[in-house]
């Protein structure tokens, strides 16, 4: 499978490698280049491409594939240099990377691996095609349609018709579908590596992201059986190992979003004058969020393995996504704000970062139901804990759920929550099972910050995610 690869980039170190990267963008996001005032809506497949052959997929790519060794921090670096040239770039380097080739390689065959591999390195690479125009949002377990069924053993039926598909046109869709027998839809949730030619498409003329291709997808044809990518054959729970891949995507997206921040802080200095002191505090809230960013970059980094399952990582994710797109998200307005009619000016860099980033409060589950998410999570037994035959009691109170969950515990570089009076209170007042779904989302909230709170040892830090926990507390006794 080397035959796709340029053996020198496997031989670089890290910083190398990286600057390989970083060399790529910059000459085909040069100044001078309409490129970079148009992000990807004028960029060839043929220069996407270009930058590819340059590595950029690789850390996706383990090394017994032909790919570089093992490293978190290559993956993150990748999609936090290509957030640096805006959000389209790091969006499709992210779909390529780890909603394609990772679960190629984790749950594909021999044949599939090497056809969708040429297609990746060699051409316009592919997407993973799972929402649906019917139910959106509600896409994996009951509610999918999408079906295959054999026509003989050689040979299945595919029917299927997909929605909102980053890199809807490219060579190849992962297409989510389950099996049909007899006239009925089985549970199990299959993969289907379905080439460009079965595929027809609706472009969907989208608010922003337009560089990202989405659309609507059909199929509806007789292709080769060899192309199903069958989960329940290499994995005991097909469901859970389906659900591993938008809990690594979600821990991985801090790459993306720091890297948009940084593209945020680059730019709003060159255009805004910082001697005016409401401006100069906006510009420190960004800074600040800047900093918010790098901790949960950096616990990425730090406890994240490309090579192991991170299905023991569910609430961690959520609180990863959720936090990272909310605070980049709220980084991104300020900045359009404070541009005043340049913000919202064509072509202008920073014009399209709100509208574009915007949807990542919403993909892959939006934030509010997330941070409801975080809380369920956090009130039940770990594994670990079910394994060691501890149950966790409703009538606890937050703040002993707290401090028993080793989740919490193990990232733990400073003692602050205990110094924070009104913050122990609150979470000593309330008893796991009297939450309701909307008092969920506040505490979800509140949990999410103290995860990164007891990362921080910059009091600057500390200081502003107290103010957020404060307001949490003060919209959940609003909503109570």
């Amino acid at each position: 499978m080397n035959k796709f690869i340029n053996g020198n980039l496997l031989k670089m170190n890290t910083e190398e490698f990286l600057s390989n990267i970083k060399k790529a963008f910059n000459e085909v996001f040069s100044n001078g280049n309409i490129e970079k005032i148009n992000l990807m809506s004028y960029l060839s497949e043929k220069k996407w491409l270009g930058i590819k052959k340059c590595g950029l997929l690789l850390p996706f790519l383990p090394e017994k594939f032909g790919g570089r060794k093992n490293s978190q921090f290559e993956i993150q670096e990748v999609l936090r240099i290509a957030g640096s040239y805006g959000v389209p770039i790091t969006l499709r380097t992210g779909i390529e990377g780890a909603l394609v080739l990772q679960p190629l390689l984790e749950y594909g065959n021999e044949e599939q691996i090497e056809k969708g591999l040429e297609m990746i390195f060699n051409g316009e690479g592919g997407g993973l095609a799972i929402t649906e125009p019917e139910t959106s949002g509600s896409a994996i377990a009951k509610e999918m349609q999408s079906y295959y069924e054999y026509v003989d053993e050689n040979t299945v039926h595919v029917k299927a018709d997909k929605y909102w598909q980053g890199n809807s046109q490219s060579d190849f869709l992962l297409i989510a579908a389950k099996e049909k027998k007899e006239g009925k839809l089985s549970k199990i949730i299959s993969l289907i590596l379905v080439p460009r030619e079965y595929i027809t498409y609706d472009v969907l003329n989208s608010e922003g992201l337009k560089a990202v291709r989405y659309a609507v997808n059909h199929v509806d044809a007789e292709i080769p059986a060899r192309y199903i990518i069958k989960l329940s054959e290499s994995k005991a729970n097909c469901l859970r190992e389906f659900q591993n891949i938008f809990i690594r995507s979600r821990l991985q997206l801090v790459g993306m979003t720091h890297g948009i921040m940084e593209y945020i802080v680059k730019n709003i200095k060159k255009y805004s004058k910082s001697d005016i002191p409401f401006v100069k505090g906006e510009l420190d809230e960004i800074e600040t969020i800047y900093g918010v960013s790098k901790i949960m970059y950096d616990y990425t980094c730090d406890n994240v393995d490309p090579e192991k399952s991170v299905s023991d990582k569910l609430m961690e994710a959520n609180i990863i996504k959720s936090l990272a797109t909310e605070y980049t998200y709220n980084a991104a307005k300020t900045a359009q704000k404070l541009l005043g009619a340049k913000g919202f000016e064509a072509g202008h860099p920073m014009s399209n970062v709100a509208i574009d980033f915007r949807p990542f409060t919403i993909f892959e589950g939006p934030n509010d139901m997330l941070y409801a998410e975080i809380y369920d999570h956090f009130s039940k037994a770990t594994a670990v804990e079910k394994k060691e035959g501890i149950r966790i009691n409703k009538n606890s109170t937050i703040y002993e759920r707290f401090i028993s969950d080793r989740r919490f515990e193990n990232i733990s570089v400073n003692n602050i929550v205990n110094k924070v009076d009104d913050l122990i209170s609150f979470l000593k007042h309330h008893t796991l099972n009297e939450m309701d779904q909307i008092k969920k989302v506040f505490v979800g909230k509140i949990l999410a910050r103290l995860f990164l709170l007891i990362q921080t040892e910059s009091d600057n830090l500390i200081k502003f995610l107290i103010r957020d926990i404060r307001k949490d507390i003060l919209d959940f006794e609003y909503n109570s």
